[in-house]
């Protein structure tokens, strides 16, 4: 399986999820939820053959945000050895951007020395290639996932969500409570106050912020309530490829709704 042309695929063709099968009426009667009063950045934008450092950082100025690139490492990806690592952040530093990873692989951080994963700003990660018994990856993006039992997806789900938010050295948890298309009309059923209740706990444990994501629209406003109360910061991410980096409208809409401040946001560890 190519994972990145997959997830590409992915995200050029769906905008489905639990809670983007469920939006608010304002998002479904297009008004535009207005831009945060406080700096705004996606730190969730990978370059491509049609987004390039230069287009994206245009994005950024006509958008009034700032631009966090980021790239997979591990096998499969260009990003592969301590010597590609720098010289992905070396090409990077040379433009005002933040300079950011995506693992996608559990054990990522084994092929690369602390001294070389320091100099980024940070590291963002999600949960949604989940390992397999016989050795394979779920990777449950995909529009044709398959779910025969929800209740048993979950307890594997949660299990995989917890080696992310507690093993790996990570940020950022990217699309947390995303479920894939056969589930997704059942986000409110299978996100039980003891599942959501765990990823928040598991989040303050390491300082974990995480990301509003507008392509999939989750979390869900209940969610990121519960996580304000609980003093967890966040970010905004359009996992974007193309022309919709830092174009944002559900993560607008729920700052709004949440009344997300300056200080709800996350900061980079290199200010």
């Amino acid at each position: 399986m190519d994972h990145h042309s997959s997830r590409r695929t992915f995200l050029q063709t769906s905008l489905i999820s639990g809670a983007a099968l469920t939006l608010p009426s304002r998002l479904l009667a297009g008004t535009a939820p207005p831009k945060p009063s406080f700096p705004v950045a996606d730190y969730h934008v990978h370059l491509s053959p049609q987004l390039s450092v230069e287009q994206a950082l245009q994005l950024g100025k006509e958008r009034g945000v700032q631009i966090g690139i980021v790239d997979h490492p591990g096998p499969g990806f260009k990003i592969q050895t301590d010597a590609d690592l720098q010289q992905y952040i070396d090409g990077l530093r040379k433009y005002p951007v933040r300079v950011g990873l995506q693992p996608v692989y559990a054990g990522w951080s084994k092929s690369f020395s602390k001294a070389t994963l320091d100099q980024l700003d940070y590291v963002l990660m999600d949960a949604l290639t989940i390992p397999q018994p016989d050795g394979s990856w779920l990777a449950i993006w995909q529009i044709d996932t398959m779910v025969d039992d929800p209740e048993d997806f979950m307890a594997a789900y949660m299990k995989f969500i917890e080696q992310v938010m507690t093993s790996e050295p990570i940020d950022i948890f990217a699309w947390p409570t995303f479920l894939p298309v056969p589930i997704a009309r059942q986000y409110k059923q299978l996100w039980t106050k003891p599942r959501v209740d765990r990823i928040l706990q598991m989040a303050l444990a390491r300082k974990l912020a995480l990301e509003i994501n507008e392509v999939s629209h989750v979390p869900d406003e209940d969610f990121i309530l519960a996580a304000k109360r609980a003093g967890l910061k966040f970010t905004f991410g359009t996992d974007s490829r193309n022309q919709h980096a830092a174009h944002f409208y559900y993560c607008y809409e729920m700052a709004q709704k949440c009344r997300l401040t300056e200080a709800d946001m996350f900061v980079p560890r290199r200010k």
